[in-house]
């Protein structure tokens, strides 16, 4: 799966910024998790230099600038180690940061049994332990699994409903039948459409059209973010404390709970694992509910896992579209391109599966967004289950934690002509390059083992969506900025500007768009 980083701290950030600003709370941190410190002084330090890796000074002045300024360490480790490796603090422990594209391949389809993608993502995530979801269950992978499976045997019938939630979304947020400019706040309007969206995909129809229902993924989403940063500043022992200081979950999963109860009671129809396609009811909740088993068929566990797994699926691509619109709400001058594309293929072959794969320059402007922009400066995290050395003889100790810097790879002059340029139709002449394409020199959905399965759906809404955007309205950057707004750094993790608004309006003819 991709890195998720979503942020949204609104009426919450008095109490956050408290926990930034304390330094008490980094001196607790440092001494909890010491003992468990690896001695990684042969690897180099990036980031601050005061002294060896268990020094508390070096590991908090370290820990305090990667967290606002991550892709501007990583950079200057790359530019002065090259593809040798080194480490970097972070408030929740010394990361191990790889460049090399041979280690980069070798950690990708390395066996979890030696580098453990799940160990290391417990921490960074934080979804599982906010939901309580017991990772040592043997239904822990079960939604992963289905994904894969229901995507792959119903991918026409899985798009045309993905479709018609999104369009419906769309209309139901925006629809704005004047001439007069409405603005917007640009990455929550984008995030409620987008887990409306998903909705229909885990829980059906009628669950994903209530307002309540909707309201209260949106504030677990929320709520949930907020305890993967303070997890991040906080001893684990103190986690539980902080958690309920500063949000709401357990009621609202709790009420979340009672909701989806209705839903799995109308589960009742029998799923036939073997039917072909065209004989099968889509029905991923009841697909859940059947395989679930033990304990993780009890409704409370079957809604925590739910909830997680639609905030990690969802929230990348609330970010990744709201980074293109930002994008294209800077420079307008694009979207006539992207409508003469866009255009004709709808007037002729409608929306499906087949006319929106068409639709190449629509998908490159995306990858050309998530290429500059990317939601993490790191990815490919791993956790060393026991001492091992990759092919070069790069000693990695037991419980270290590895990551692999993504700006070396999206921003390589070798494979892009003036990497730091938006060149948004950089890939549009060359099916080969689309942003589904894993190559080792495009990783936002990660290589190997591990490389999302829900990439070609996660794909599929974006380009819908962003494709009927630019059909149905024009857009421009909000007043208040000039050019586009910066993105929004907290560790590792790249967020599009929280507060920034755009306006739109119905599409105006050409004669009368300015």
């Amino acid at each position: 799966m991709m890195s998720q980083s979503p942020f949204m701290w609104n009426g919450h950030a008095p109490r956050i910024i408290f926990l930034l600003t304390s330094g008490v709370i980094p001196v607790l941190v440092f001494f909890s998790k010491r003992r468990r410190t690896q001695n990684l002084d042969y690897f180099p330090t990036v980031g601050c230099s005061f002294g060896p890796s268990r020094c508390f000074s070096n590991f908090y002045v370290g820990a305090s600038r990667f967290l606002v300024d991550a892709p501007g360490v990583l950079k200057e480790g790359y530019e002065k180690y090259g593809n040798r490796p080194f480490k970097v603090a972070t408030m929740l422990r010394w990361t191990v940061v790889l460049t090399d594209p041979q280690h980069m391949v070798e950690i990708a389809n390395a066996a979890e049994e030696d580098l453990s993608f799940r160990e290391a993502m417990k921490d960074i995530m934080g979804v599982d332990d906010a939901l309580k979801i017991n990772v040592g269950s043997p239904d822990h992978d079960l939604l992963a699994e289905l994904l894969r499976s229901h995507i792959a045997r119903n991918a026409t019938k899985i798009c045309a409903e993905v479709q018609d939630e999104l369009l419906v979304s769309l209309e139901t947020v925006l629809g704005n039948e004047s001439d007069d400019w409405t603005s917007i706040p640009a990455l929550s309007t984008v995030s409620r459409i987008m887990v409306q969206t998903w909705q229909r995909f885990f829980v059906g129809y009628p669950l994903c059209r209530s307002s309540e229902w909707s309201s209260l993924v949106a504030k677990i989403h929320k709520d949930v973010a907020i305890s993967s940063v303070i997890r991040r500043l906080v001893p684990s022992w103190t986690f539980p404390f902080f958690a309920r200081m500063t949000s709401n979950l357990e009621a609202n999963v709790d009420r979340a709970t009672i909701l989806l109860g209705t839903a799995v009671e109308a589960c009742t129809s029998e799923v036939d694992e073997y039917a072909t396609p065209n004989e099968q009811r889509f029905d991923f909740l009841a697909r859940l509910v059947r395989r679930s088993t033990g304990e993780d068929s009890l409704l409370r566990n079957l809604t925590t896992r739910l909830l997680g797994f639609t905030i990690a699926v969802s929230s990348t691509p609330s970010n990744t579209l709201t980074h293109a619109l930002y994008h294209l709400a800077t420079n307008p001058e694009f979207a006539q391109v992207l409508r003469d594309e866009v255009d004709p293929i709808v007037q002729h072959d409608g929306w499906n599966i087949q006319s929106v794969a068409k639709m190449t320059k629509i998908d490159s402007f995306l990858k050309e967004s998530a290429r500059i922009n990317g939601v993490s400066s790191l990815g490919f995290f791993r956790q060393a289950t026991r001492d091992l050395s990759l092919s070069d003889g790069t000693f990695l100790p037991k419980g270290c934690t590895i990551a692999v810097s993504l700006p070396p790879f999206h921003r390589d002059s070798t494979a892009y002509e003036a990497p730091d340029e938006f060149r948004p139709f950089r890939f549009s002449d060359n099916p080969e390059h689309s942003i589904t394409t894993i190559t080792p020199q495009w990783l936002f959905f990660g290589y190997g083992r591990h490389a999302c399965p829900g990439r070609f759906l996660l794909t599929y809404q974006l380009k819908v969506m962003f494709a009927y955007i630019v059909s149905a309205y024009d857009i421009r950057i909000g007043d208040e900025w000039t050019s586009r707004p910066p993105n929004f750094i907290f560790g590792e993790g790249i967020v599009p500007n929280l507060s920034a608004h755009i306006s739109y309006r119905r599409r105006q003819p050409i004669s009368n768009a300015h």
